[in-house]
């Protein structure tokens, strides 16, 4: 017979487990500690060790940024990323449908498509995209910007849904149907209220990629539509850096990203154990 495990030695594993978790998640906020301590401190003191003059702290960097272009960009990546992932869910959710419940022959060519559109380089349509909007006058505006956003978010959300679409059970839907509910119905009362975890952190998902893109913002859009992400290099010139401006302007950066994780999580959560049950 087997001696039975002593408590001692399951707690110490515990403990090692949870102490190990703790340094990683240490290590994991230590760029945004370090962020906050650079935010508040004054310019001739940013990399002077925090024990050493643990008051020397300033509100100057927040007026700084305040007073600068930064909460104008702010709002443009806000619209910006908010319309292009509502048209790409509004878009993709029926393709996405599409091509789980149809029975058509190209599916599997469609599906390359997605994966192929999906792991493109983006500097593979910036090109195109830059030449287009010279010709029609879309540069620097904020349908311009969408519309390169939604070359980003569009397969992902199409391919997102497909998944969380697919677990729909089709007698669900043919039930639908022979009660007299169009597809359009079908599609908006039953399939995705039933699937709304897994399309949820699909919006998401599009969000953050859109809020979070350097790339497409810098060749498209000037000063009317700068979004944050390109507007902290503003605060980087060949004479100086503004770490501290730079520091806060990360801060309010990620800032409008926590409420929309923090309303999503239980949706997230539940899309990766499965959007429909049995």
């Amino acid at each position: 017979m087997r001696k039975p495990k002593s408590k001692n030695a399951f707690s110490w594993k515990q403990a090692a487990g949870v102490t190990m978790m703790l340094a990683f998640l240490f290590f994991a906020l230590l760029p945004i500690i370090w962020s906050f301590i650079l935010a508040l401190r004054p310019e001739n003191r940013l990399f002077e060790p925090i024990w050493e003059s643990p008051t020397a702290l300033t509100l100057a960097n927040i007026g700084k940024l305040a007073d600068s272009g930064f909460p104008k960009a702010l709002l443009n990546s806000f619209i910006t990323a908010s319309v292009s992932t509502a048209l790409a869910v509004v878009i993709g959710v029926p393709g996405g449908f599409a091509l789980a419940k149809g029975r058509s022959s190209r599916k599997f060519l469609a599906s390359w498509a997605l994966l192929l559109l999906r792991m493109a380089p983006p500097v593979g349509f910036v090109i195109p995209l830059f030449i287009l909007y010279l010709n029609i006058g879309f540069l620097d505006t904020w349908w311009g910007l969408i519309g390169a956003y939604m070359v980003l978010t569009l397969p992902l959300v199409v391919w997102s849904s497909w998944t969380s679409l697919s677990q729909i059970p089709d007698e669900l839907i043919e039930a639908s149907l022979l009660d007299g509910a169009t597809m359009g119905q079908t599609l908006r009362r039953v399939v995705i209220p039933a699937a709304r975890p897994g399309l949820v952190a699909t919006a998401v998902l599009a969000f953050l990629l859109s809020w979070n893109d350097f790339f497409f913002a810098l060749i498209i859009t000037r000063s009317d539509t700068v979004t944050a992400p390109v507007a902290i290099m503003n605060f980087v010139s060949y004479a100086s850096v503004d770490w501290g401006s730079i520091a806060i302007a990360s801060i309010v950066l990620t800032l409008p990203t926590v409420p929309v994780i923090v309303f999503a999580n239980k949706y997230i959560v539940q899309s990766m154990g499965g959007a429909v049950k049995g």
